[in-house]
């Protein structure tokens, strides 16, 4: 099966560089550059086919690739879309072009559908619907969706996966971390890229969404989160397993549809705030988010709800990302980009060819283009997406779903724009970043932290009265060292660290207010920062 498996690959490598090579792309394979002028046969094989119209003269290349991920089929046309989302892995020509790239694939046979029902459940559909519809309502690279009815008479949307789309998936994800490898290795301008490690990233990113299960599990939770505020609807999961997935039907258009809104009779100045309002709190309160809002992914009901579906791509962020994202966007709405870009830099790694201060120049620079422009020039969710996207470019990596993050905020951003053209996202996220701010650094937010590491705090406050006399004794012991002095230990080594911690601990035990759960805060305060700095000490040396 290994020889089989290597024999398919590298016949799908070949078909993979003659549809590169096709649309006009260089393609790195080990010290030869292969492109489609690499010989005068070549040049001429072009012209033909430019002549035939299969090559425009004009095209540029990131539109080159994305029709070459068309030719190559479902597999293809699912990376472009998830390196859509990713400018930390793409340059930007190729994420541009990319974004419009949509599944165009024929919709498989009812009698295939039929028999992959009979094959998730292991019984016919006749034992699971009432109704269900032939046609279906959309086909994707990964699946297609119909409609149907419980045996209840429940109105449901049932998404099958398309029949050996997992052998395809994972022959071509195989296919395409052996191309980045070598592109890797060969070419110096794909390098800054990680291409190696992004292909890896997106395979297993790839092959989880073919599990429709985890799709599921997002809906489920961001139903969960949206079930006490008003507007805001997420289809109910009735069943799933790896290739199916049964959701509550909900009729609608899609956002974008505006004639269909103004024949509903909505309000769309009011369906505007709810959709920035539920994008910030999936971000901000949930950590959670959708990571692809497009307008085929947001539906409206005639009442004026917004739905949203396909929870395929979404992103997470843990609690202290949360709390540096509304600092950076406070920043940013109040004009500190040095304060701003500190922020950004604080949630970033940086490689060993990083350039932190070209960084800063860069977004310093996107920062000015956005205050002389307007919005629909230069919008908020550009300036954050772009902000982000620069850091490939100078070796400061953030992680996937902050980048995923930023394509959200753009996403909706264009989307709101259709609805309302003057709308400044920037102005109108203020007031919910202000209040975002009162709850995320309030009292009560500072208690409840306190009161999680107060075990901590206690394990320490009882190690102190013996580490403390034994810390003091080796600062003060003579030098071992002939060529140090005796009292260097002393003067080299700042006692205030000591001092803190001492002070720290009388605090906590004389219990000077404020006070969580009999706790002095002040003294923990005044401890950590003991502690804090003596681990500083210890990192930088004498």
């Amino acid at each position: 099966m290994g020889i089989r498996a290597s024999v398919t690959n590298v016949v799908r490598i070949e078909q993979v560089v003659t549809a590169f090579l096709n649309h006009g792309l260089q393609v790195p394979l080990g010290r030869l550059r292969l492109t489609h002028c690499a010989s005068w046969s070549c040049r001429a094989h072009c012209t033909i086919q430019r002549w035939m119209g299969r090559i425009p003269p004009e095209t540029e290349w990131g539109v080159a690739v994305r029709e070459t991920l068309i030719e190559l089929g479902p597999a293809f046309v699912k990376l472009g879309q998830i390196l859509s989302v990713r400018s930390d892995l793409v340059p930007a020509p190729l994420v541009e072009a990319l974004r419009t790239l949509q599944s165009s694939v024929p919709p498989f046979s009812y009698e295939e559908v039929r028999e992959r029902i009979q094959e998730e459940t292991g019984a016919p559909v006749e034992a699971m619907f009432r109704r269900f519809t032939e046609e279906p309502l959309a086909a994707a690279s990964i699946g297609q969706v119909h409609e149907a009815e419980l045996l209840d008479g429940t109105r449901v949307a049932v998404k099958i996966k398309r029949p050996g789309i997992d052998e395809v998936v994972e022959r071509d994800m195989d296919v395409l971390v052996w191309l980045a490898d070598h592109a890797e290795k060969y070419s110096e301008a794909a390098t800054r890229y990680r291409p190696g490690a992004s292909a890896r990233e997106l395979r297993e990113y790839t092959l989880r969404e073919l599990d429709f299960r985890h799709e599921s599990h997002v809906a489920r939770r961001m139903a969960e989160h949206f079930a006490d505020r008003p507007g805001v609807r997420v289809p109910t999961v009735y069943e799933s397993t790896r290739g199916l997935l049964v959701m509550e039907f909900i009729d609608g258009v899609q956002i974008d549809d505006v004639e269909g809104m103004e024949r509903m009779g909505v309000d769309r100045s009011a369906l505007t705030h709810t959709a920035l309002d539920a994008v910030l709190a999936q971000i901000f309160e949930f950590g959670l988010f959708h990571g692809d809002p497009h307008p085929g992914n947001l539906h409206v009901t005639a009442e004026g709800d917004l739905v949203f579906l396909d929870f395929g791509i979404f992103g997470e962020l843990d609690e202290r990302t949360q709390r540096l994202t509304a600092l950076l966007m406070n920043a940013m709405v109040g004009g500190e980009i040095d304060r701003a870009t500190g922020y950004l830099l604080r949630m970033a790694r940086l490689r060993p060819d990083a350039d932190p201060d070209a960084f800063r120049d860069a977004v310093g620079a996107c920062y000015r283009r956005w205050q002389g422009s307007t919005v629909s020039e230069y919008g908020f969710a550009e300036l954050i997406y772009d902000e982000l996207s620069l850091g490939a470019q100078n070796g400061v990596i953030f992680p996937a779903d902050m980048v995923l993050f930023g394509k959200a905020m753009l996403t909706i951003e264009g989307v709101i724009l259709a609805l309302d053209p003057e709308l400044d996202l920037s102005k109108e996220a203020a007031p919910y970043m202000e209040a975002l701010g009162k709850r995320m650094f309030s009292k009560e937010r500072l208690e409840e932290a306190c009161r999680r590491s107060a075990p901590l705090w206690w394990e320490l406050a009882e190690a102190l009265p013996t580490a403390i006399p034994m810390a003091l004794d080796r600062l003060l012991e003579p030098s071992k060292s002939p060529r140090i002095p005796a009292l260097a230990p002393v003067v080299q080594v700042p006692l205030a660290e000591v001092g803190m911690m001492v002070t720290g601990a009388m605090l906590m035990v004389s219990g000077v207010g404020p006070l969580v759960s009999g706790v002095s805060v002040l003294g923990l305060v005044v401890l950590g920062i003991g502690v804090a700095w003596s681990m500083l000490s210890r990192v930088r040396g004498p």
